[in-house]
């Protein structure tokens, strides 16, 4: 019996097929979407809603267990002796599972023939470098049917071998020089343009550097959308073209994971999609374009000076990285003639843009601008869909925001709050944004305190849940920060407690039933949940004013759309809902539909939406800004949770207090 397949339910043999491929840490993917017998599927140029979509079947290579050649742990390899943080992911391994992938589908007696058109996702940040042999390679995919495997074919057409994921840390000194440079343009601009006071004026010897790295983070999020993460393309590009400068010198191209991917399919090489670049640390968000003062500094392994010109350098990036699909919508090419032989495609599948994980997962929610996508996994993660790009919009004789007497920034200001967010530009909405925001103690976090409080189980975490949140002050007035690993923002380790404002061991300890296990219990429960939506709410608020705004419901959101493990735990759910102040769905129950949710079902519904028209290299649909289907209400799917508002105003009038509380960590 074939592993990773999921059976097809009946269904007409002439209904249009559509593919999402889904290449994330451990796994690929293909999930197939059809339309139902009373859809519109025999007009494809429909431009209705996609609500006859249904999954028909789904097939899955699990890297570790199905690769095992390649050694992998997680689908990925840490190398300790290389240093601190290095993780890597063999790119044969990845070419291998699309063929063992599509193996394994014919196998199942899949009706290749009906596919009208693939797109995919990936995981995000990791970066693939093709070496001159990718050409001939192509060109293989592309001529008359070949017998040998995809492996034969491109082992030779990559300049790196290992590529480097999401999951690695050791570019922290990458990172840095980023930041650093861009501060430096920063001041440079400020004293060409007469600016009364630069950071050079408002701090001091050793401290001007770090209020030069401050600028320069401000001003890299406000171009790129974040500030640098060693999990980001760029700083990962800087270091090989520092360590290994002939390595660099001879990659051809440089994808990332979802271009490749679709590179594989087209043979050729495939656009980088504007949602998924805008995790790069590269991507100017407003102009959709490669910000050429940081390319050209990549390029130049970070010797270029803040005052060269463009003109004064060469620069080779952007060239390397190739262009940018902006609509997000575009078909880069028909499947190659390589796939049409082996398995019996039709020669005209068209390939839509891939993206990352994280915007495919908004295509597969039909989100609309104003909706919160939660995700309650290992890390929680809040996706926003706006229409806005918080930019810091950094003044010229303003250094507040930028660094304090001691040339460090203020934990508690505007920018430094607009740091702990990352904005990426909408997979398919040219106007529309994604404000992410993500912590990295979520669910592992809520287990820890689960284990230690309530005896390793969920049920009596449910209840001491349910009766803290009953209490008139919830968590008994106290306030918990559990940061078992070191946070993203605020950057610390360690378990916080404070009562009435002060800093405490233990909940209750100078209570008379102090005693009282039970309730101390309940307090961590409570603490920890209440601490972590809190701290979303307030990052999710785009600017410090909306953060501690009195308005009931969170500013922009209209609505939570509740996805991961813990997205079936209506306890939890009643939390969230009453500390945003407005309506959550959970999207993970819908047990009709395998994959639902998944950024391989939005892979699929993006092939669906783009992929049924139009010429190759445009847009597959007239241009407009609809990315999602009709309006949902807020019951559909699941019955939608709605916020206690009594609980709400609790929790907005502790919002002061929780921030003075936080920048105490800090």
């Amino acid at each position: 019996m074939e592993h990773g397949h999921s059976p097809k339910p009946p269904s007409t043999p002439t209904q249009p097929l559509f593919l999402g491929l889904d290449l994330s840490t451990q796994q690929l993917k293909v999930l197939v979407l059809e339309q139902r017998d009373n859809s519109t599927s025999n007009n494809l140029n429909s431009d209705d809603d996609d609500d006859g979509l249904r999954t028909h079947s789904s097939f899955t290579i699990h890297f570790d267990s199905e690769l095992p050649l390649y050694r992998t742990r997680g689908g990925v390899h840490a190398h300790a002796q290389q240093g601190s943080g290095v993780v890597t992911a063999p790119v044969l391994m990845w070419v291998e599972a699309l063929e063992r992938v599509f193996e394994k589908m014919k196998r199942a007696g899949f009706p290749f023939d009906r596919v009208i058109s693939i797109s995919g996702a990936a995981q995000q940040h990791g970066s693939v470098y093709w070496s001159s042999g990718a050409t001939q390679a192509f060109e293989t995919l592309r001529g008359p049917s070949s017998e040998s495997g995809l492996v034969e074919t491109f082992k030779d057409a990559f300049t790196v071998e290992e590529s480097p994921i999401w999951q690695d840390t050791s570019t922290t000194s990458q990172c840095e020089e980023m930041e650093v440079f861009l501060g430096k343009l920063e001041n440079l601009r400020r004293r060409r343009s007469g600016a009364t006071t630069t950071v050079a004026d408002a701090v001091a010897g050793e401290k001007e550097e770090k209020g030069i790295r401050l600028l320069g983070q401000q001003r890299l999020a406000e171009v790129t959308g974040s500030r640098a993460y060693e999990r980001f393309t760029g700083s990962q590009i800087l270091k090989i073209v520092q360590k290994s400068p002939e390595v660099y010198r001879s990659t051809k191209r440089i994808s990332l994971v979802s271009s490749f991917l679709a590179s594989l399919l087209i043979a050729n090489f495939a656009a980088i999609d504007v949602a998924d670049g805008s995790g790069m640390n590269l991507l100017d968000i407003r102009t959709k374009t490669w910000d050429p003062a940081l390319t050209r500094f990549i390029d130049q392994g970070g010797r270029v000076d803040e005052s060269t010109t463009a003109a004064e350098v060469s620069n080779s990036l952007e060239d390397k990285l190739g262009e940018v699909d902006a609509s997000g919508r575009k078909i880069q090419g028909v499947l190659s003639s390589w796939f049409v032989s082996r398995y019996g495609f039709s020669s005209d599948v068209k390939v839509v843009t891939f993206t990352g994980d994280n915007p495919a997962t908004v295509m597969a929610l039909r989100a609309e601008r104003g909706d919160a996508m939660v995700s309650l996994g290992t890390s929680d993660t809040l996706l926003l869909y706006t229409d806005t790009h918080a930019s810091i919009n950094l003044s010229d004789n303003d250094n507040s925001a930028i660094a304090n007497d001691k040339g460090e920034q203020d934990a508690n200001s505007s920018a430094a709050k607009l740091l702990s967010v990352g904005y990426l530009c909408h997979p398919v909405d040219p106007n529309g944004y994604l404000m992410l925001y993500c912590a990295k103690n979520g669910s592992l976090a809520r287990e820890q305190v689960r284990d230690l409080y309530a005896d390793s189980n969920w049920d009596r975490f449910d209840q001491h849940l349910r009766e803290g949140m009953m209490e008139e002050g919830g968590s008994g007035g106290g306030v918990g920060f559990y940061f078992f690993d070191r946070e993203i923002w605020p950057p610390v380790q360690g378990v916080y407690r404070f009562e009435n404002g002060v800093a405490v061991d233990e909940f209750g300890q100078q209570d008379a039933d102090a005693n009282d296990s039970a309730k101390r219990a309940a307090a961590n429960v409570v603490a920890i949940c209440e601490s972590q939506f809190l701290a979303m709410r307030i990052r999710s608020s785009q600017r410090e004013e909306a953060a501690s705004s009195s308005s009931l419901n969170s500013p922009g959101i209209s609505r939570i759309l509740a996805t991961g493990g813990a997205s079936s735990n209506r306890v939890l759910l009643q939390l969230l809902a009453n500390v945003f102040g407005v309506p959550v769905v959970s999207m993970g129950t819908d047990d009709q539909q395998p994959g639902a949710g998944s950024a391989a079902w939005g892979a699929a519904r993006k092939a669906y939406l783009y992929g049924r028209q139009g010429a190759v290299g445009s847009t597959s649909r007239k241009d407009d800004d609809r990315d999602s289907g009709r309006r949902r209400s807020n019951s559909e799917g699941s019955a939608a949770i709605l916020p206690d508002l009594a609980q709400t105003k609790k929790y907005v009038d502790r919002i002061p207090e929780f921030l003075r509380l936080e920048a105490i960590l800090l």
